[in-house]
């Protein structure tokens, strides 16, 4: 099996770019976590491209970000590689063992010269008995992060249930119907339709607007629909959302 590439071009993350950016906690959140932890926390640097801790290892660092940028990279076992997250300035990140004592999901990894403050998990250990209140502002974070996490979830899955809903409409049309005037009816009842696609019918109604919306479907009556663009749709129903 061939090592993990790590040493790929770093995408910068643009504000729509949720699969590139961190799923974060909220600013005020981590601002009150990097305040509680001030007195703990002392600095360290890290170079561009050195690899502040390894997926699978448990012996790591909380870390506050202050210059620079850190990329959280998960590793599969074919030797290929997803970006998760990329970690700016202002974060806090890599507690997740200090709070459940398993090892890292990811290898986390300087993107530029970073400069942190860090403290260690028995550095933690003794901030949280001398302050309680320490404890808390780092679970406030992590639920703000979790909460992140599931408006991902949500996300990836309204992005494939259009995969489905076009995978349905495609499948109503012959093997070569691509023609403009083509026409399409919804099976009756449609809830069982959006059954077999895996949807809800609320679901099913509104990919099928989306789909409208786009341009590739017209909207004929309660359950026609006029195919303005087959290969779109062919396209989307393949994962291409893009295309």
């Amino acid at each position: 099996m061939r090592p993990p590439r790590h040493d790929a071009p770093t995408p910068r993350p643009s504000p729509g770019d949720a699969g590139a950016s961190l799923v974060s906690a909220a600013p005020e959140v981590e601002a009150e976590a990097i305040a509680a932890l001030t007195p703990y926390l002392v600095p360290r640097r890290f170079a561009a491209g050195s690899t502040l801790w390894l997926q699978g290892s448990r012996a790591g660092l909380l870390v506050v970000l202050e210059r620079g940028r850190v990329k959280a990279v998960r590793d599969h076992p074919d030797g290929s590689a997803t970006l998760l997250y990329i970690f700016s300035p202002g974060n806090v990140f890599g507690f997740l063992p200090f709070v459940d004592g398993g090892p890292y999901p990811a290898t986390a990894i300087a993107i530029d010269d970073v400069e942190a403050r860090v403290m260690t998990r028995d550095a933690l250990v003794r901030a949280i008995r001398s302050d309680p209140e320490v404890a808390l502002t780092l679970l406030t974070a992590l639920g703000q992060r979790l909460r992140g996490a599931f408006q991902r979830v949500g996300e990836l899955a309204q992005r494939r249930a259009v995969v489905r809903v076009a995978a349905g409409v495609v499948s109503l049309l012959a093997p070569h119907e691509d023609g403009p005037t083509t026409t399409i009816e919804v099976p009756d009842p449609a809830y069982t339709f959006a059954e077999e696609l895996g949807v809800t019918p609320e679901t099913l109604s509104r990919e099928l607007n989306r789909l409208a919306h786009e341009g590739a479907l017209h909207r004929l009556g309660p359950r026609r629909w006029q195919v303005l663009d087959a290969p779109r749709l062919r396209a989307i129903a393949a994962g291409h959302e893009d295309e």
